[in-house]
């Protein structure tokens, strides 16, 4: 059995970082974009994404829920694990790339996977844990699926309500910085 020592933040993006009806992205030329960040990061799949997605992240994105979420992975330190539904459209490549536009694709480490036959996430993120029992501390990070995650992590879940607000940051630094390990929950 492994040492207990991985601290997981298991993250939404939409209403996390990307705050509901915030679409700027449509107020700029994506195809320059495409261009301009793959000639930025000398990475010809950006040429690839989806320009939507892509214009989402670097113009709608929340800057200061990114920074908090930055600030967290650093202090903790913690990794993230994407338990977003951009993880069934995105491989893991391409969210790194996302999430490299504001410096924090070295905290990525993977994404929960899906449970045949079930639509949880609270589930999905059960059987995650079930198959890594390397992690200390974990706080799911989401806008949705509130009943579900309260009734099964109480002691991890924060509801982000629009965004990860400077509240939610509080409470997952104290979350994950606690000694003792976090409830596994359903399994």
């Amino acid at each position: 059995m492994k040492k207990k020592t991985r601290r997981v933040i298991f993250l939404d993006i939409d209403g996390v970082l990307q705050p509901h009806g915030q679409q700027d992205r449509f107020n700029h030329d994506l195809e320059q974009l495409r261009k301009d960040l793959a000639a930025k990061y000398n990475n010809d799949e950006y040429l690839n994404m989806d320009r939507y997605d892509l214009g989402a992240v670097y113009y709608d994105w929340d800057e200061k829920a990114v920074e908090r979420l930055r600030k967290l992975c650093a202090d903790v330190p913690a990794e993230i694990v994407i338990s977003s539904d951009w993880r069934s459209y995105s491989p893991l490549s391409r969210l790194k790339d996302y999430f490299k536009l504001h410096d924090l694709d070295r905290y990525i480490t993977g994404t929960i996977g899906r449970v045949p036959g079930k639509y949880s996430r609270c589930d999905e993120i059960s059987d995650y844990l079930k198959n890594n029992n390397d992690i200390h501390r974990f706080v799911i990070l989401d806008d949705a699926y509130r009943q579900d995650f309260e009734a099964n992590y109480p002691g991890q879940f924060i509801y982000c309500h629009n965004f990860f607000d400077e509240e939610g940051y509080k409470k997952a630094m104290s979350i994950l910085t606690k000694n003792t390990p976090s409830k596994r929950g359903k399994q």
